[in-house]
């Protein structure tokens, strides 16, 4: 039996985009009669640079966490009962070896650094797929870049990551994510919305850009009295929040698709994003999309024909697109109409048997 392994760079206790992607695949190849294990740990690069209070802070954080199953797997996902899941404080050659016969994947760059040390698998069973360019939590470009260049196999979603890591002197797969179009669906008919009704995504992360939306919606506010805002995310109700707004914390799949539905606009700023799963999913359910033109969501909002796109930053060319959808119902029905059509291209069957063929090859 083939078997693959993951690596993932932490606990999953709340959705989070990357892992949603991971899952998808593990359970793919769990069907498809792979042995799969995810493994989950508390890693932590730099440890030997850090006081030794810190590393024994750091490792019982990590038996809290894994004894009170904050390394769950996937409560928030259906995971396959077939997957083994691992919990590991770091990876090393020895905590390897029962999976040096696995093609190895990398998830994460922390993940990629990791595996890149692994001397007991192959550099041809390794593999890195990457989904963002996480220069993030201190982490600077020449971290990043430097990960690219390690002897593994790397597979990329978007086309902007391509770049990037040819930008390093290396090569990559264009493998781009697939949507799940029995999670979500169109129920409501695109012409029967209210135009007023709009909706976003409420995120902690600076890249999102969540206060360029609000900021936008104020502008379309006082042109369009009537609008409404529905919001949704994973953190709390945020405070002072305007009473035109509805917020919704953890939808399940039910009020996640009647919040889709009930909406004429989907709203989001990012200046940067590794894919953008929400506008794909809001594309499924009939909106017509109005973002930022940033590498992820260029994969699927292209201007003037699947959605209405701004520059990053720019809150008041995103609130005349707002408006304009908003006030003209037939370049609403036909953005929302031609995106709907376009994201069904993105199946999920076309993405794992390519991400499947580039392991096996």
């Amino acid at each position: 039996m083939k078997e693959i392994t993951f690596i993932l760079p932490g606990k999953d206790d709340k959705p989070v985009g990357g892992y949603k992607i991971v899952y998808e695949y593990a359970n793919r190849f769990a069907n498809a009669d792979y042995k799969v294990n995810l493994i989950y740990h508390h890693i932590e690069l730099d440890y030997k640079d850090r006081n030794l209070f810190l590393r024994v802070k750091r490792y019982f954080g990590f038996l809290y966490h894994r004894a009170r199953h904050h390394y769950n797997a996937g409560e928030w996902f259906n995971l396959s009962s077939k997957i083994n899941k691992v919990y590991l404080y770091r990876t090393n050659n020895r905590g390897m070896k029962k999976f040096r016969n696995s093609y190895a994947i990398a998830t994460a760059v922390q993940t990629a650094y990791e595996l890149n040390k692994i001397k007991c698998i192959p550099d041809e069973r390794k593999f890195y797929f990457i989904q963002d360019f996480e220069a993030w939590n201190g982490k600077t470009d020449e971290y990043v870049y430097n990960s690219y260049k390690f002897p593994m196999t790397k597979i990329v979603i978007a086309p902007w990551l391509k770049e990037r890591v040819e930008k390093a002197g290396n090569t990559a797969y264009l493998v781009p994510n697939g949507f799940d179009f029995e999670y979500f669906g169109l129920k409501t008919p695109i012409e029967n919305r209210k135009p007023y009704e709009v909706t976003m995504l409420y995120h902690l992360d600076d890249r999102k850009r969540c206060c360029d939306s609000m900021k936008a919606l104020e502008t379309v506010k006082k042109e369009i009295p009537d609008l409404h805002v529905t919001m949704f995310g994973t953190p709390d109700r945020p405070q002072n929040l305007p009473e035109w707004y509805s917020y919704y914390k953890c939808p399940d799949r039910e009020t996640h698709n009647k919040i889709l539905n009930d909406t004429a606009v989907f709203v989001a700023a990012s200046n940067l994003e590794g894919f953008g799963l929400t506008v794909g999913e809001s594309m499924i359910c009939g909106c017509a999309v109005a973002c930022t033109d940033n590498g992820g969501f260029s994969c699927m909002a292209k201007n003037n024909e699947t959605a209405l796109t701004s520059p990053v930053y720019d809150t008041e060319a995103l609130a005349k697109n707002i408006i304009k959808l908003i006030k003209n119902d037939e370049l609403r029905i036909k953005i929302a109409g031609n995106g709907n059509k376009f994201i069904k291209t993105f199946t999920w069957e076309k993405a794992f048997n390519s991400f499947k063929s580039i392991l096996e090859k």
